[in-house]
């Protein structure tokens, strides 16, 4: 494949960018990656880039916004790139709606504001409501919605366009074109070549061997990036977000991990909190990252080793998303699709690959759910556990078999401890040491469940016959297969897990997605 100039100047700033700012992904590095992609969008020309950003250009230290340099603040719908689009605006809390009943028989199509002031409705049949929010979008534009046209003068088409004639298409410099097409598809080849390095499961097991091995599959290997190897890489602690813990908890473990002062630690737990992710500690020495690693860990929150370098490219590429969504909606000069069909061409298009794509199988095989492994470990302990206390044997037909003598053992009979131990003020966990199970056979698990073979309440059976219903059906039979007995474990450990939360944590929320499969 032929590489221009422009091409190969453009792939090796992405490449050096990372050690250009010494592996820190800070606001100045998102800043000079924004105006690298809108240089090379413009062919690298001042004069297309003053026209672009209607002479906005932003000085050092501002971010690069096309859509605010074009007057995009509130949204893409009121430009001159959605003439002949439909509107789509979504109405807010106090946004004030219009229906016209001379226009339309469907009572659910509405204007906003500004569509309808710029259509005319002279003598017509309209009424006037204020939104309450989350009501819908403006139906502009939508020929199905009107059975008499709105001539809006944001959205209609011109008149040769409504015609059947084929407006002339503004024309841009083929230079222009071409530099648009490959910053664009370049771009999108770069977050193919980072993400598809990135591994999924953040929950493998953490050894020197393995984070170097990550780190060596990760360089960019084609000929239009000729990445050096790094002899002396380093390497980045990241703890993540999740819904478990609270912010004192990871803040005084972080704090105690690092041998920093607790502000240290609050910081991180808050950005985790916010962001989804936080860089804990940069080093070199891989043992120091473990050991650090291993006492984080111990409160059962999600680390993980990457190369600094990987680290710095998958926020590299968190601005190169928000840089497509940025101009997806914007014009060049007098051409208002272009930037959003060549984006969307460029999307269609084979992947150029530039990287190893160690993990490009990410997905193929569904998501990686970690509730599903640690519900199967928490009911394989539970079950091992019955079965040598002899609470359960085995079968025939693989089945279990309960012993009813020792029913006690599933049931909440021994409330006495549970008050004891509520009373101490220190919160619920439902973590289950599997050793400590296996090892201890005395050791008292209280379950609140009821297993199939329990007797009905008979105060229960009294009170529906009484009241005129039913009696309850009779219980199953004593014989239950291994598979119902495991759920009936996990379905109890997550209700008691859940409430245990609920009642002792301010957790985490959930973050709102990524920006790709697990960046944030």
């Amino acid at each position: 494949m032929l590489l221009t100039d422009r091409d190969r100047r453009l792939c090796h700033l992405l490449r050096d960018l990372p050690k250009q700012y010494g592996l820190r992904y800070t606001k100045s590095a998102s800043q000079a990656l924004q105006k690298a992609l809108y240089t090379s969008l413009v062919a690298e020309n001042d004069r297309y880039l003053q026209i672009l950003f209607n002479g906005k250009v932003p000085r050092a230290g501002e971010d690069w916004s096309l859509r605010i340099a074009q007057g995009m603040v509130e949204g893409s719908e009121y430009s001159e790139a959605a003439r002949g689009k439909a509107c789509g605006h979504i109405f807010k809390a106090g946004d004030a709606t219009y229906h016209c009943k001379t226009c339309t028989d469907d009572n659910t199509c509405v204007l906003c504001t500004r569509c309808f002031e710029a259509s005319d409705h002279t003598d017509h049949n309209v009424t006037h409501s204020i939104s309450l929010g989350n009501t819908g979008c403006c139906d502009c534009g939508d020929d199905e919605a009107w059975k008499i046209p709105v001539k809006c003068a944001i959205h209609t088409a011109d008149a040769s366009t409504s015609a059947g004639k084929q407006r002339q298409a503004p024309s841009l410099p083929d230079e222009l074109v071409d530099s648009i097409k490959m910053t664009i598809g370049r771009t999108i080849d770069y977050l193919c070549d980072v993400i598809s390095c990135s591994p999924e499961n953040l929950r493998l097991d953490k050894h020197a061997g393995n984070i170097e091995l990550d780190e060596k599959g990760s360089y960019l290997i084609a000929k239009w990036y000729e990445e050096p190897v790094d002899d002396d890489p380093e390497f980045a602690l990241v703890l993540w977000n999740d819904e478990k813990h609270t912010v004192d908890e990871v803040k005084e473990q972080v704090a105690r991990a690092c041998k920093r002062e607790m502000a240290f630690g609050l910081k991180k737990a808050n950005e985790t909190n916010d962001v989804g992710r936080s860089v804990v500690k940069y080093s070199k020495d891989l043992s120091q990252l473990l050991k650090v690693a291993g006492i984080i860990e111990q409160i059962k929150i999600t680390v993980t080793i990457r190369s600094s370098r990987d680290l710095f490219r998958e926020q590299m590429c968190d601005t190169m998303i928000e840089w497509l969504g940025d101009i997806a909606g914007c014009s060049v000069g007098e051409e208002h699709s272009i930037l959003q069909n060549t984006i969307c061409e460029e999307l269609l298009k084979m992947w150029r690959k530039g990287s190893s794509g160690s993990n490009h199988w990410v997905g193929m095989g569904g998501l990686d759910e970690h509730e599903i492994d640690e519900s199967a470990e928490i009911c394989k302990a539970v079950r091992v556990a019955a079965i040598q206390r002899g609470a359960l044997t085995r079968g025939p037909h693989r089945a279990f078999v309960l012993d009813e003598s020792d029913s006690d053992t599933f049931t909440n009979d021994n409330d006495d401890g549970d008050d004891e131990a509520d009373d101490d003020g220190e919160p619920e966990r439902m973590e289950l040491d599997m050793s400590a199970e296996l090892a201890g056979a005395n050791h008292q698990t209280d379950h609140d469940m009821r297993v199939p073979s329990e007797l009905e309440d008979e105060t229960e059976v009294s009170e529906a016959t009484f009241a005129g219903y039913p009696p309850p059906p009779p219980p199953p039979p004593l014989h239950f297969s291994v598979y119902e007995y495991t759920n009936q474990c996990a379905h109890s450990q997550q209700i008691q897990r859940q409430a245990s939360l609920f009642q002792h944590h301010q957790s985490f929320p959930s973050r709102t997605m990524r920006s790709l499969q697990h960046l944030g």
